[in-house]
């Protein structure tokens, strides 16, 4: 995971999304008790889920691939193509937030519907998974070459297993594109070297359109941190180490 921004959607589309969101907050408001209040809010929000369709979730799904990683990647294990327009907030658990922008995320169907389903882990209300539109993911798990993340708090512990990080799949391709980005940052340099810079551009492009983009950013993040010589030589060869200090322009490339 890493972080993404969010881009902004058209006003005929937030207008249409705050007039659903409007609808399911109407409902049931006549109903005798919380619970038939709250019955009757996500009933009216999975209706209307249901009917969703038109230029306004093109606009939507269209935004999501945008800000996906690598191209148009899950936001979770950015291995898979992202195919499910995906609740943050639970459907069940928040219907109000079903038409909320800033909730919607863009996940594949194993991600979505095989982990996290609707597990929703809150500590005083808040949520204890990372959102990859609000936080930073590297402020709360570690990547290591060997493919695997370690939690630094309780959002990185809780997300490795609801989002489903720990698969053996998913480590694997971790550790298999630790290596290549290793060899394309090398890549790059050695292009600059020779003057060669449309090989350059379309090295900087495979980089950031490579699948499991966050090993990219945590390659930068470990070669900006202040470690021991023999622990940073762990975790990345002198070539790139060496790429990464004479062409320092490659440690924005995520920024944007």
């Amino acid at each position: 995971m890493r972080k993404l921004r969010r881009e902004p959607l058209s006003e005929h589309a937030t207008r249409i999304l705050w007039k659903q969101t409007v609808k399911i907050v109407e409902a049931g408001r006549s109903a005798p008790s919380r619970s038939k209040l709250a019955k009757a809010r996500k009933d009216e929000a999975r209706r209307l889920w249901r009917q969703k369709a038109g230029a306004t979730f093109n606009e939507i799904r269209a935004a999501l691939k945008e800000m996906a990683p690598g191209v148009e990647r899950c936001m979770y294990c950015e291995s898979n193509e992202g195919t499910d327009i995906e609740h943050f907030w639970p459907q069940k658990q928040a219907p109000c937030r079903a038409f909320d922008w800033s909730n919607l995320l863009l996940a594949c169907s194993a991600c979505n519907s095989n982990h996290k389903r609707d597990r929703f882990p809150r500590k005083h209300g808040q949520p204890l998974l990372i959102n990859p539109t609000e936080d930073d993911p590297l402020d709360h798990l570690v990547l290591t070459p060997i493919g695997k993340f370690v939690p630094l708090t309780d959002k990185g512990e809780n997300s490795i297993p609801v989002f489903g990080l720990d698969r053996g799949p998913l480590e694997r391709s971790r550790v298999i594109a630790w290596a290549a980005v290793d060899g394309l940052i090398v890549r790059y340099a050695n292009a600059c070297k020779r003057g060669d810079f449309a090989s350059a551009l379309e090295t900087q492009r495979a980089l950031c359109e490579y699948p499991q983009v966050s090993v990219f950013a945590a390659i930068l993040r470990v070669a900006e941190s202040r470690v021991a010589e023999d622990f940073l030589s762990i975790y990345l060869s002198p070539e790139c180490r060496a790429a990464l200090v004479a062409y320092p322009e490659i440690k924005s490339w995520l920024d944007g």
